[in-house]
């Protein structure tokens, strides 16, 4: 394929994380890298932060006045509290496998109450999400307001904190607020969800959009595991952009995009891949190891996938043939997808042949 002078470096729809970004740091308490459109230009109205959380430490109360949040534990276990209105607040706790979801605008804080480092995903619908924390907020506003709080006292009123964003900080987990703990529409365990694809040899396929997860604004998400030499079905979303971030194991993907060659993206844990809506793309297992990618959507409610091999089905034999056969690389007579197995369903991972 030739390439055109506006042609696309698909190099630039990775962006390898633990490489690349210097991650901000507390010493004991956290580790996060930060990822947004000045570190990731590809980006388009989504990102995604890889953050990991000590024990008794915690994602200081904030929120996000540009965008919705929706995150996913890889491991451990945290907390997490909400505050949107009244009538509107939460507090539940996550494990492994598990998603949380935080309405734009919501003050919110994500808490380590296990006895291990808490690895978290943390999507945004945004691709240069703004933070505002309750300390730097408090410390804006005047003290003689502040005193107004809690008048005759006046601890607001000398208090006196930062103007920097530290995002985390210790702090000791109180058994008064676990045992309130209640179902939350906030929170969502894909293990309780119906897969889109499940095959012990091949993998899983799961998504929490709006129609399982009601609550979605702006923003949702889909975790695909690939057991050692599967692939995924060929695919593109019609009208949502996709950032993958590579969650566990090392792998491949392939990207199609109009007047480029195609590429091969080596990528392992914490690499993100942006594909724009419509872009053909697939992913696969090359190791002797689980591989699990989670992607976030730029939409809540994106239409469903389109796969190459059903929707190339779709179309008369004798178009297939002509296309195929005359406009291919080797002019040959024949049917070259006579033997196409899925014709009306996605097959979602495919078995291939290392």
């Amino acid at each position: 394929m030739k390439t055109n002078q506006n042609a696309i470096d698909l190099k630039n729809y990775r962006l390898q994380t633990t490489r690349v970004i210097t991650p901000t740091s507390v010493s004991n308490v956290a580790i996060a890298h930060t990822v947004d459109k000045d570190s990731f230009p590809a980006l388009n109205g989504v990102t995604c932060y890889t953050l990991e959380i000590w024990e008794e430490s915690m994602r200081l109360p904030h929120w996000h006045p540009n965008a919705s949040e929706l995150g996913y534990v890889i491991s451990g276990s945290i907390e997490v509290i909400l505050w949107r209105s009244p009538g509107e607040s939460a507090v539940f706790t996550l494990t492994s496998g598990m998603c949380w979801f935080i309405p734009q605008a919501a003050l919110h804080c994500l808490n380590n109450i296990g006895k291990e480092h808490a690895k978290l995903l943390v999507g945004f619908s945004a691709d240069k999400p703004q933070d505002i924390d309750l300390h730097v907020a408090m410390n804006g506003i005047p003290a003689l307001v502040r005193d107004a709080y809690t008048s005759p006292h006046t601890e607001l009123q000398k208090w006196s904190g930062t103007t920097a964003n530290v995002l985390v900080g210790k702090f000791h987990p109180q058994p008064a607020i676990q045992e309130v703990l209640t179902a939350s529409p906030y929170g969502f365990d894909l293990a309780k969800v119906t897969p889109l694809f499940q095959d012990e040899k091949l993998g899983s396929v799961i998504w929490g959009v709006k129609s399982n997860w009601n609550i979605l604004e702006n923003i949702s998400m889909l975790r695909a595991r690939l057991k050692p030499g599967v692939a995924r079905d060929p695919i593109w979303y019609p009208d949502a952009g996709t950032l993958y971030v590579v969650s566990q194991g090392v792998g491949q993907f392939n990207i199609i995009v109009a007047d480029s060659d195609p590429f091969t993206l080596d990528v392992e844990i914490y690499d993100y891949i942006f594909v724009s809506a419509g872009v053909l793309h697939t992913f696969m297992n090359v190791s002797d190891q689980d591989f699990e990618v989670t992607a976030f959507f730029t939409k809540a409610d994106p239409l469903p996938e389109v796969s190459l091999a059903v929707s190339t089905a779709f179309f008369p034999g004798s178009i297939i043939r002509s296309a195929m056969t005359e406009y291919g690389n080797e002019n040959k007579s024949g049917d070259p997808l006579k033997d196409l197995k899925y014709k009306t369903v996605s097959p979602y991972l495919l078995k291939i042949n290392k």
